[in-house]
């Protein structure tokens, strides 16, 4: 493999490749993706690959073998593409100065590579998709724009001055959504307590998107909470799977 270019060429078209079958969890306190090293071979195995082996072969080198696979990842390991790893159990997390997280294993750098079918594997590396670029496009115009804020036009500088007034009401009015819930939420625990508490707004500070922050409208207690309905979700899914 002479091509220096080919494990990022590699790594960037098997990135996040369904038969990968990678899964989310927490190393060095940051949510990665890791998966089996069989997983992998199956990736170089695939038809995407192969298509794109015979029709580049200097950057993908073609796979017929165990030991052709095992020669594409070492490459990767050696650029640092992807490390091994090893999910450490609940009673492991402790030995090791970690949380125990119930949705994100935690991943432990192992110090050796054996490529183990079942040896587990996280990427080091992102690669770069046409939404970086507009951002980083995006990033330097409004730079400019705002160097070059004196040379605009008068009415420009007064619908800046609008709109910026516009969003500071915006902020004022979620400032004052947060607060009345909240004593709200301490009244109503005279009334409802044994139903957690009535909520306006529940989803109000939930990671979920804008418009379903203000769904519904009231809810009590945390049994509503898109976080909670969520986990119901994952827990359900984790269990048809266990059925399987």
């Amino acid at each position: 493999m002479s091509n220096p270019q080919t494990p990022v060429a590699v790594a960037s078209l098997l990135r996040h490749h369904n038969l990968l079958k990678q899964r989310q969890g927490l190393f060095q306190s940051r949510h990665v993706d890791f998966f089996r090293y069989k997983r992998f071979v199956r990736a170089l195995n695939s038809s995407e690959y192969t298509s794109k082996s015979a029709n580049q072969p200097d950057l993908y080198p073609p796979v017929h073998n165990d030991e052709d696979a095992r020669k594409v990842f070492i490459e990767l390991i050696k650029t640092q593409l992807v490390v091994p790893c090893k999910k450490l159990h609940s009673a492991e997390c402790k030995d090791h100065g970690v949380k125990p997280n119930k949705d994100y294993p935690n991943l432990l750098l192992s110090d050796k590579a054996t490529l183990q079918p079942d040896e587990y594997y996280t990427w080091n590396f992102n690669a770069k998709t046409f939404t970086d670029y507009l951002l980083v496009i995006g990033i330097v115009v409004g730079i400019l724009a705002f160097v070059c804020y004196p040379l605009w036009p008068a009415s420009m500088r007064r619908v800046v001055y609008y709109i910026s007034l516009a969003l500071l009401a915006l902020i004022g009015v979620f400032f004052g959504i947060a607060i009345l819930r909240f004593f709200v939420y301490l009244l109503s625990l005279a009334v409802c307590s044994e139903k957690g508490g009535f909520w306006m707004f529940p989803n109000l500070f939930e990671d979920c998107g804008v418009l379903e922050s203000f769904k519904p409208l009231y809810g009590f207690g945390e049994l509503e909470c898109y976080s909670y309905l969520k986990k119901l979700k994952r827990r359900k899914r984790k269990t048809a799977q266990k059925t399987q």
